[in-house]
């Protein structure tokens, strides 16, 4: 009633027997001195089309010949039309291999991708702020405000036995930030 499976396929990891598939079928076209790796043309796009046109284009995909690269505003996709031949000559000399796999360069126009990233940027921006930062920053007070006035005349009374001048002033700075970053003016 059952069988084994090695019975169902005889030739299965055989090469060169009957009509089953061998594993030299299966090895993928490309040599690995012919491979290209589309990530790396992004991540050295700066040095195609220089920092200004980085932050606005991008290497969408590279099918049929055709690079396919993705702008913010139909401008920036007229300009590079324009320099087309230029930039082929920098994409050549970065990546040699592409010589026989770009043709011609074509632009589409999606701010879609732009404004995601933008937001993505923002976003980790704001992850980085750190809550200390956001404290110190409110409990900065200018050099004429009377907490401030305040806080200086007692670090001067406490660090008024110092003899060096310089030492005094740095004494007095520091606990003056340090006062500040605690927020609490109460003494």
């Amino acid at each position: 009633m059952f069988k084994k499976l090695s019975d169902s396929l005889p030739n299965m990891g055989q090469q060169g027997k009957g009509s089953g598939h061998s594993r030299s079928s299966f090895k993928p076209k490309n040599k690995a001195s012919e491979l290209f790796d589309f990530l790396e043309l992004i991540e050295r796009w700066e040095e195609i089309v220089g920092p200004k046109l980085a932050k606005v284009t991008i290497p969408l995909k590279n099918q049929s010949q055709t690079l396919t690269i993705l702008t913010n505003h139909s401008a920036y996709s007229q300009a590079l039309s324009y320099m087309e031949d230029t930039v082929k000559q920098k994409l050549f000399k970065i990546f040699p291999l592409l010589k026989t796999k770009v043709k011609k360069l074509n632009f589409q126009v999606s701010t879609a991708h732009f404004d995601k990233t933008k937001a993505d940027l923002e976003k980790r921006a704001n992850l980085n702020r750190r809550p200390e930062a956001e404290k110190k920053k409110r409990t900065t007070l200018h050099p004429q405000n009377p907490i401030y006035k305040k806080l200086k005349l007692r670090a001067e009374e406490e660090f008024s036995h110092i003899e060096d001048e310089e030492i005094r002033k740095s004494m007095i700075s520091l606990y003056l930030q340090n006062e500040l970053t605690k927020g609490d003016f109460s003494k």
